[in-house]
């Protein structure tokens, strides 16, 4: 059974683990995303390492988008100024399929 993968995802890597779900940069209206940067995948007792990246793929559910509100204040005392800003990123909630996990365990055993 898979424990582990390390992926990269718009630039960005991840370590996954199968029934966790996860908050990436916007994929897009999606149902499905398929990662094909796989950097490393560990299992039982196997660990794999890509150079730079494997040949398997993780196939991941896109269970949909949220937006995070990021919100920075600045305050000066002596001046009374308050400054607020702030922006809203758009991530993806994004899920590892369990059926692909079978069929890596399988590739590689």
């Amino acid at each position: 059974m898979l424990k582990t993968a390390v992926v990269e995802i718009a630039g960005r890597q991840y370590n996954i683990f199968p029934s966790k779900v996860f908050q990436v940069d916007y994929l897009g209206e999606k149902s499905t995303y398929e990662c094909e940067k796989v950097l490393l995948v560990s299992e039982d007792g196997q660990t794999l390492i890509g150079s730079p990246y494997l040949k398997e793929k993780l196939i991941f559910d896109v269970l949909g988008k949220n937006q995070r509100k990021i919100r920075v204040a600045t305050y000066k005392a002596k001046a009374n100024t308050r400054k607020v800003t702030g922006s809203k990123r758009l991530v993806s909630l994004i899920k590892l399929q369990q059926k692909e996990t079978d069929k890596i365990v399988k590739q590689v055993g």
